[in-house]
């Protein structure tokens, strides 16, 4: 039987903060600055597709951010679905998807390559088809992390079985649903999915939660749409989310 003072030591140890500190990761879009804090690992646009009409226009990143060799980069593939001019054969766009993202998973070092992607229900079936073709692509020791739109952590038809090993819901710019997603994520969040409560979750320090929603998370993106250079950037948001 394992004596006293080792019992203790291991409970020591469970309860330690260190063990329990959530991981904070910056996305850094175009133009973005590195800050101290996000250091160990950043979350960077690789490239950037706009799917619109009978077009699908692509660009890579404008400018690489500069960063520790140490800094481990998760390369992030951005598609955006024009709500404007929709696109007219979305799967016509299926193949410039998945190989942008084997693209994208060369330039990283974390092991991850994240897709932000939003969709509308009638692009549905679409996107949760492409995400289990980007899983079945990627090599297997590449894991899919994947964003998804806040309100999507109430619809199980959008991420029950989603082929990804990491859900990001964004929880910021939330647009007309703001106050009511605030109020759940705050409040009764075990009405969420099991993909939004506790994995990993997108914020932004423009709209700050109670410290305690984000430690919730064992690994938390962020957004700063100040691309992370005005005073104070060094300061991580989790000692600075408050109400």
């Amino acid at each position: 039987m394992p004596s006293l003072l080792f019992r203790l030591a291991f409970c020591a140890l469970l309860l330690c903060p260190c063990t329990l500190r959530a991981q904070a990761v910056a996305w850094l879009w175009d133009e973005a600055l590195l800050p101290a804090w996000s250091a160990p690992e950043a979350a960077i646009l690789q490239r950037h597709i706009l799917l619109t009409g009978d077009t699908a226009r692509t660009r890579p990143r404008m400018r690489q951010p500069a960063m520790p060799a140490a800094t481990r980069v998760t390369p992030v593939l951005h598609v955006e679905v024009s709500t404007v001019n929709p696109p007219q054969n979305i799967e016509a766009s299926r193949a410039m998807i998945v190989q942008a993202l084997l693209d994208a998973v060369a330039v990283g070092t974390s092991g991850w390559v994240q897709l932000d992607m939003e969709a509308k229900p009638s692009q549905r079936e679409f996107y949760r088809s492409l995400v289990r073709q980007l899983r079945a692509a990627l090599p297997p020791h590449i894991k899919l992390s994947v964003t998804a739109l806040a309100w999507w952590c109430r619809s199980p038809a959008w991420l029950d079985g989603l082929a990804a090993d990491e859900v990001v819901p964004m929880f910021f710019r939330m647009g007309r649903d703001s106050a009511g997603m605030r109020a759940i994520v705050e409040q009764s969040p075990a009405t969420l999915h099991a993909s939004c409560r506790a994995g990993s979750a997108g914020f932004s320090p423009q709209e700050p939660f109670a410290p305690q929603v984000a430690a919730r998370y064992h690994k938390t993106y962020w957004f700063d749409r100040h691309a992370w250079k005005r005073a104070g950037a060094d300061l991580s948001p989790l000692s600075r989310s408050t109400p």
